[in-house]
């Protein structure tokens, strides 16, 4: 009876199996991960708190919420209602499940979905059993009586059929297609083995949803400047999707991030493929098949950006170094930057800038103090900080820099701050969206570095290289109504602070993605500043992560 399962079970599943040796063939050796893979390792920083989502709709994008909502209950103290569960008195009254005498790979009308319903009731909800699965598929199957979704009489139906095609593409995705095979269930076909069948299925459908949603890795695991939530889409959710639409293939697809930035790379991926196909040169092969795997890294990383970027957003890619506002898929203003070096990293996250403070005064952190200016002032005196302008107090008292040995001096006992001025760090303006890594845009008096072609020299924060042009664009946006031109910012320059908060929030989204495609169409490389392409690149690989 098991020819007869495989026989139904492969209806419509045409393309589903990546054959291994064909994975291997194109598996990078051990030695190219590690070169690929920088050293010394980067700093990392404090674990982030896991975000909690429901089960029939993604929860709003964290970068559109102005504040939290203190009427909202802890996730931790959500439960869901109730599922009734039968007693081993209901499971006794089921009937015994004859197996089917129809012809291998023929339906069998005698096997019914409310015989299957009562199998998957018996798996899914009898007390005793697979507790892993019951957690997982149990309130997706619980809410429709049990009824089955993907076999109809015994076989595969047309909707299975639809997901097995789908998911036999996941290649196409980014994904591995080979994750998504359906284990054939052993013994007769019966109604049991059905239902394990229809389980076979929604296992995959799910596990499909989870990865085109949320990734295949645990970015957080990868670097400690990973600071993202992937919209991860969960099992119910996932099921419920499918089981509403009217066409399968197009809800799977839907799991993917909807970004034309992630469909045209997603495009490129398929052309550079069919392009490998022609191949016939084994060193050609492999060094395309690694511009394969660089292009998969990017579209990983598409998984973990909020489902919704903002109609108006702003988007700093720091290997491209360049801030962009886009309104749609247009980009609508376009400035060079400044980013992070590689041990002071700009991180990846998405937030909501609010506010623009002119005049700034910086308030140096003593991350920077101790490495960067600390040894200076030790070797050149205590004049140092007063050279630079750098007031140091202690105890919110001013004290004299030039008598304190800093060689001996217990740096977090004091403050430094550089009040606003000409030759401020900060220049005349930085843009805050407010976070936990104390990250920002600014203006800066150092104007030689945006000619550079390499442009990862900042401590962290973001240095924008026409300030006034871009306050401008972001004034208009987060204050619509009001007329904000750059002589008006100018009336604002002065020596004390001036604040000015936007009644609209903007997104912005600081990001890292080492391919993209232009407004020609042409895919643009560019360089891996961080190492970040290549250690993601490792970990889907498996080789390291």
């Amino acid at each position: 009876m098991r020819s007869v399962f495989l026989a139904c079970a492969l209806i419509g599943a045409g393309g589903l199996s990546v054959h291994a040796g064909e994975a291997d063939r194109f598996r990078l050796a051990d030695w190219e991960v590690e070169a690929a893979v920088p050293r010394p390792p980067l700093d990392a920083v404090a674990p982030l708190s896991a975000q909690v989502f429901g089960l029939e709709a993604f929860p709003q994008s964290p970068i559109l919420a102005e504040a939290p909502n203190a009427d909202d209950e802890a996730p931790e103290h959500i439960q869901a209602a109730p599922i009734p569960q039968p007693t081993e008195a209901d499971f006794a009254a089921i009937p015994d499940d004859p197996p089917s005498v129809v012809e291998s790979g023929k339906p069998d009308p005698s096997i019914t979905a409310e015989r299957v319903a009562q199998q998957l009731r018996i798996l899914l909800a009898r007390p005793g059993g697979d507790r892993a699965l019951q957690q997982q598929f149990n309130p997706f199957y619980a809410t429709r009586g049990y009824e089955p979704l993907f076999v109809r009489d015994g076989v595969i139906s047309e909707r299975g059929q639809a997901a097995l095609t789908r998911l036999g593409q996941a290649g196409d995705d980014g994904l591995d297609a080979t994750a998504f095979q359906v284990a054939l269930p052993e013994g007769a076909r019966n109604a049991e083995s059905v239902a394990r069948l229809e389980l076979a299925l929604a296992r995959a459908v799910a596990l499909y949803a989870s990865q085109a949603s949320g990734g295949r890795t645990d970015a957080k695991r990868l670097s400690g400047y990973f600071d993202v939530s992937p919209p991860r889409i969960e099992t119910a959710a996932a099921l419920a999707a499918v089981a509403r639409a009217d066409r399968v293939a197009v809800a799977l697809d839907a799991f993917n991030p909807p970004h034309a930035g992630f469909r045209q790379l997603r495009a490129k991926l398929i052309e550079m493929r069919g392009e490998r196909r022609e191949m016939t040169a084994t060193d050609q092969t492999r060094r395309h098949a690694l511009r394969e795997r660089d292009l998969i890294a990017n579209l990983e990383r598409w998984r973990w950006l909020p489902r919704e970027l903002g109609q108006t957003h702003i988007w700093v890619n720091s290997p491209e170094a360049h801030i962009n506002v886009v309104r749609g898929n247009e980009v609508i203003h376009q400035t060079r930057a400044v980013v992070g070096r590689a041990e002071t990293q700009t991180p990846v996250f998405s937030d909501s800038m609010s506010f623009i403070v002119f005049n700034p005064s910086w308030y140096v952190p003593l991350s920077i103090v101790r490495r960067s200016m600390v040894g200076p002032a030790s070797r050149n005196g205590g004049g140092y900080f007063a050279r630079r302008g750098i007031q140091v107090t202690q105890g919110g008292r001013q004290v004299d820099a030039s008598t304190i040995n800093w060689s001996s001096a217990n740096v977090g006992r004091y403050s430094f701050r550089q009040p606003p001025g000409t030759a401020n760090a900060l220049g005349r303006m930085k843009f805050m969206f407010p976070n936990r890594h104390a990250i920002y845009l600014h203006d800066t008096p150092s104007r030689g570095d945006f000619g550079r072609a390499g442009r990862t020299l900042s401590n962290g924060c973001v240095r924008v290289q026409n300030p006034e042009e871009l306050a401008e664009m972001l004034l208009n946006l987060g204050m619509p109504g009001e007329t904000w031109t750059i002589q008006r910012i100018r009336g604002l320059y002065g020596p004390g602070e001036r604040t000015v908060r936007f009644r609209q929030q903007i997104p912005i989204h600081l990001v890292y993605f080492t391919m993209t495609v232009d407004t020609s169409g042409a895919l643009v490389e560019l360089p891996d500043v961080y190492g970040h392409n290549a250690r993601v690149r490792a970990a889907l690989t498996g080789t390291r992560g």
